[in-house]
């Protein structure tokens, strides 16, 4: 899937990307897409790009529930129809909302946010599947952490598209995946890209809207786990797949 990231960054529209995005989750079992942002509490000026608009027919937008309780924290949330029960806090309108999705073949999903709340622009991707909740966790959830990166590179070049990203740098790129990087969260490997590429920790805070101390953390985590020292034994180990020793 990383490699499907990287080729997919190459897009020069937002259409042409969104398409890619489409079709390359769908390879992987993901039978709807839901990309949705918004400003502020309550939601405004939201903004979604989706396989289903229908879904947005009888409700709106700044009232999905995944805005409403996914997006104060990088948690991973099973959401769709078939996970309903688990969540008794959901008020009526949002339950309402979530059983119509199962109409349009979403039965069970990841909600994977992207920024969190709090963020000038918050939000992230609903990932929908047609199967049943034990098949999902079985099958799928096993997955989320591939799919949670994925869907942060996607964010980051959407962003840029869009025309309101929060750094002139270009585009995240993801190139292969060394073995030695499967250990990081999906935090840890976009803070380390950035600092590979030659991003200061400011820039790298200011373009994922989190404080450089923050930054500081996750780069000393990463470079822990992985056993180098600086960014430069990490860009010899991302781009030329050297042994750090």
């Amino acid at each position: 899937m990383y490699q499907d990231a990287a080729e997919l960054e190459q897009a020069e529209t937002i259409e042409e990307l969104w398409t890619g995005v489409v079709d390359c989750l769908r390879r992987y079992g993901i039978h709807q897409v839901i990309y949705i942002t918004a400003i502020g509490v309550p939601a405004g000026d939201t903004r979604v790009l989706t396989t289903f608009p229908e879904l947005y027919e009888g409700a709106r937008p700044d009232d999905d529930p995944f805005l409403l309780h996914c997006c104060d924290s990088y948690d991973i949330t099973a959401t769709g129809p078939e996970f309903l029960p688990a969540y008794d806090y959901l008020t009526e309108q949002s339950r309402a909302f979530i059983a119509t999705a199962r109409a349009h073949g979403f039965l069970t999903g990841f909600g994977i946010p992207t920024r969190l709340r709090g963020a000038a622009r918050y939000g992230g991707f609903n990932l929908g599947t047609t199967l049943e909740r034990d098949a999902f966790m079985a099958q799928m959830w096993p997955t989320a952490e591939q799919f949670r990166l994925f869907c942060l590179l996607i964010h980051r070049r959407l962003e840029d598209l869009a025309g309101h990203g929060t750094s002139p740098e270009p585009a995240l790129i993801a190139p292969d995946m060394p073995i030695s990087l499967q250990d990081l969260s999906p935090r840890e490997t976009e803070i380390i890209y950035l600092l590979a590429r030659g991003m200061s920790r400011k820039e790298a805070a200011r373009t994922c809207g989190i404080s450089q101390h923050t930054v500081a953390e996750y780069a000393k985590n990463a470079y822990r786990k992985l056993g180098v020292r600086n960014r430069a034994e990490v860009a010899r180990l991302i781009y030329a797949g050297a042994d750090p020793s």
